[in-house]
């Protein structure tokens, strides 16, 4: 897994009990090391029934492997902070990075964060995932498999028991709620369309008869009678002769010439300029057209702001239909913007779109510590419910933002919105946070694209700072 996380200075005051502390294989004492239990395996920690928050492995490669995936797949240990002394396969994929001892200030933002959890994450790997990439603030990392026919994995998704045949399908569900983003594309594969396998060879063969049994010759085409044949069967001892019409050929481009077919199939004997490239599936032997291969694009995944709220908040605040002042998936606000400006194009009507911003966000968190910002966070989304009506529809953007959507609402009415917003900014203890406003109104040329309609627009205006 690859980490996002910034550094939270720990206390040695504040680490938990020994108990929370484990340490598999060989145990070589540091004198910053917190007090472990020592255990021989993955297998012997889980048979105990303690459920420590930070795990240390010190085996060989191989048999770190299989133990890694033992601890990801039990519930007990499968979100706890596993570090490794020495890298194998699998530890970049199912650990928490080498274990060094800047790990104990990794570890305590993972227990500050750990308390924040409001999730029921046991009976689903959904929400499992969503968990262990909020606690761990990591991306989903894929696996380049080469020797398998998949050829790409997210081991820990294997290890919280999501099949390998489902993996694209369940992940673009989470995608498509707005759960997790599609962070770096780290690979773009071609299957078969019949196996679905990744072992292809790409063969030329005869766009005719589809033989393999091809070769590159040099021919010539007779003006005369119009053979074309290899040009070897032209040679005679001291000019070119059509051995069709006995003619000789002193000048090309007047008695002969060269065409462009440069090919030639042994099998049919058909002559071709260009050959057709098929892909050969090494494991069913089924010849696929290019055009019929399935596509696929590997990513790493990132949690969204959305799907880290719903960790922090619990499924009980996200519902399909959102109560109040809730918030909805970018997907459900994109198509109800974009139906809410076709009825106020057909039926001449107004609607406004509120874009609410911090502009200082990181600086806000950075003084008041990540846990201790997001409280504030989550106070200020609670007060802005009282902005909003019935009626209207909300959701968080892709930079941690507020987009308000108020039906029927002319921009002359906004002035009751705003006042109440000027409240939420006052109501802060410290004035810290500063929100940034800009408004758009409906209706307008949306386009095909409501995201990119929306980002270039809320560019385009002025905005206020509250």
């Amino acid at each position: 897994m690859q980490s996002t996380a910034n550094n939270v200075k720990r206390s040695d005051a504040q680490l938990p009990p020994p108990d929370s502390f484990a340490w598999i294989g060989d145990y070589t004492e540091e004198h910053w090391h917190p007090s472990f239990r020592h255990y021989h395996s993955a297998k012997e920690l889980i048979a105990s029934e303690h459920a420590p928050e930070l795990i240390v492995f010190s085996l060989d490669s191989e048999e770190q492997d299989i133990q890694l995936n033992e601890l990801r797949k039990c519930s007990v240990t499968a979100l706890s902070k596993i570090f490794v002394e020495h890298e194998s396969t699998l530890s970049p994929f199912l650990s928490n990075g080498v274990w060094n001892e800047d790990c104990l200030d990794a570890f305590e933002h993972y227990r500050i964060r750990t308390a924040k959890v409001n999730l029921t994450y046991d009976d689903d790997p959904k929400f499992k995932l969503l968990t262990y990439l909020w606690l761990h603030d990591e991306l989903l990392t894929p696996r380049m498999q080469p020797s398998k026919s998949y050829l790409f994995s997210y081991p820990l998704l294997s290890a919280f028991g999501i099949e390998l045949g489902e993996t694209e399908r369940w992940l673009a569900a989470l995608v498509e709620n707005d759960w997790i983003n599609k962070d770096t594309l780290t690979n773009r594969v071609r299957y078969c369309a019949s196996c679905q396998s990744g072992h292809l060879n790409y063969v030329d063969v005869c766009p005719k008869c589809e033989s393999i049994d091809t070769k590159v010759q040099s021919s010539l085409h007779c003006f005369n009678c119009g053979h074309v044949g290899n040009q070897e069967a032209f040679k005679t001892r001291s000019s070119l002769t059509c051995p069709n019409c006995l003619t000789k050929l002193r000048h090309i481009g007047t008695d002969y010439d060269r065409p462009i077919e440069t090919s030639k199939c042994q099998s049919c004997e058909h002559l071709f300029s260009e050959s057709l490239v098929v892909a050969e599936c090494l494991h069913c032997h089924v010849h696929n057209p290019l055009d019929k291969l399935q596509i696929r694009n590997v990513y790493h995944y990132s949690l969204s702001v959305f799907g880290g709220a719903l960790v922090r908040r619990g499924m009980s605040h996200f519902t399909l239909m959102p109560s109040v002042g809730d918030q909805m998936s970018y997907s459900q606000f994109y198509w109800l913007l974009e139906w809410l400006n076709k009825l106020a194009k057909r039926h001449n009507m107004h609607h406004t779109v509120i874009s609410l911003q911090a502009l200082n966000l990181a600086e806000f968190l950075k003084d008041k510590g990540e846990v201790e910002g997001m409280i504030r966070l989550d106070a200020i989304q609670e007060r802005l419910k009282s902005v909003t009506r019935m009626t209207d529809a909300c959701c968080n953007d892709s930079e941690g933002g507020l987009l308000m959507l108020f039906p029927v609402t002319e921009l002359k009415q906004l002035s009751a919105v705003i006042k109440k917003l000027e409240n939420v900014k006052s109501q802060q203890h410290d004035q810290l946070l500063q929100l940034e406003l800009k408004v758009l109104e409906l209706p307008d040329d949306i386009g095909s694209n409501v995201e990119e309609w929306l980002i270039d627009r809320l560019n385009q205006v002025k905005a206020n700072v509250l």
